[in-house]
């Protein structure tokens, strides 16, 4: 689903994409939060698919940061650095520093604290994700990162995650319809 526009939402909590130089810059405009930590994940992956590699993530605009979208950031930093590329945060207020650094994720994704320029051209405006399932999975994930950046993490969201993971398990997972035959319609023997 394409959450692109070019409106902010109204609750103000927005990613705002475009190149910039040899990297793609993405502001965070409102709060970094769990509702929009999905549109980020998917956002990066589309263009880690379309083969761009480095990543700018611009806090300038970012009232806040919560775990789930703090955790997203090790995940995300991971993925760019397996395809070879980087990924920095920028413009890191005194307040964003201190629950990057309560959580360990100082120790795991790079702050630039050098001035970096901005877009080339054009932007396009991400809204925060709609799909609950999507935004789940993501926590869940974002979670894990966070527990096996810092041990004290574990403390903290281990009972959390495991409330997550059986929520999770309740919902039944939708299977694509079995393929057919071409010829009579009739489904494919093993």
């Amino acid at each position: 689903m394409d959450n692109s526009t070019t409106d902010p939402p109204v609750d103000g909590n927005f990613l705002k994409v475009a190149q910039a130089g040899d990297a793609v810059l993405v502001q965070i405009h409102g709060l970094g939060n769990m509702f929009l930590a999905p549109a980020l994940q998917s956002f990066v992956e589309s263009e880690i698919n379309a083969g761009l590699a480095n990543f700018v993530i611009d806090l300038q605009y970012c009232g806040g940061l919560d775990s789930t979208f703090m955790g997203t950031f090790i995940g995300l930093s991971t993925m760019v650095k397996n395809k070879f590329g980087w990924f920095c945060l920028v413009n890191v207020s005194e307040d964003n520093r201190r629950l990057l650094k309560m959580l360990g994720v100082m120790h795991m994704v790079s702050i630039n604290d050098q001035p970096f320029p901005g877009p080339d051209g054009a932007t396009t405006i991400l809204n925060p994700t709609a799909d609950p399932y999507v935004r789940q999975k993501q926590i869940h994930s974002a979670h894990r990162f966070l527990m096996e950046a810092d041990p004290a993490n574990k403390e903290r969201f281990g009972p959390f995650i495991k409330a997550l993971e059986e929520e999770l398990a309740d919902i039944p997972t939708i299977l694509p319809p079995a393929p057919r035959n071409k010829g009579n319609g009739e489904p494919k023997s093993t």
